[in-house]
């Protein structure tokens, strides 16, 4: 990768960054939160009930944002890991670097009670980062002539 693109990799990264820890942290400054949820799917399967059979719009509204954010948000994050460091260019590697560094914003929101603790959470961001990863391997293999 050139010198500039790294510079501009580094800023996008930073800006993305900074919006997350608003999204995460911030924006719920004042606001009731909290809590711990280790019932694997328990979130999922409410949500996805709530797409099924609820007509109340705020409620859908809700419901799309939060499982669809929870995926979207994170997709950056997979794609920038293997974009400005080498080592998470392996999937295992990535996986394993990303597991703890969603699992470290999960327990900051449980210990600063500025959001929820949800291992749904957990999964959801997983398959962002997941889906970053791949796209960043397939824009290597399309710009890079098969990624060498």
């Amino acid at each position: 990768m050139f010198r500039n693109q790294k510079r501009w990799a580094w800023a996008a990264f930073a800006a993305y960054g900074l919006g997350m820890l608003w999204l995460l942290f911030g924006q719920r400054v004042g606001h009731e939160a909290g809590g711990l949820n280790l019932q694997v799917f328990d979130t999922l399967r409410r949500f996805l009930w709530v797409l099924a059979h609820s007509s109340q719009p705020e409620m859908l509204r809700h419901a799309v944002i939060n499982l669809m954010g929870n995926v979207v948000m994170f997709v950056p994050l997979g794609f920038f890991a293997c974009w400005l460091w080498r080592k998470p260019n392996r999937f295992s590697w990535h996986f394993l670097v990303m597991l703890l560094t969603i699992l470290c914003v999960e327990l900051l929101q449980l210990l600063t009670g500025l959001g929820t603790c949800d291992v749904d959470d957990l999964i959801l961001n997983l398959v962002g980062t997941t889906i970053g990863f791949g796209l960043f391997k397939l824009c290597k293999h399309i710009f890079c002539r098969g990624g060498s």
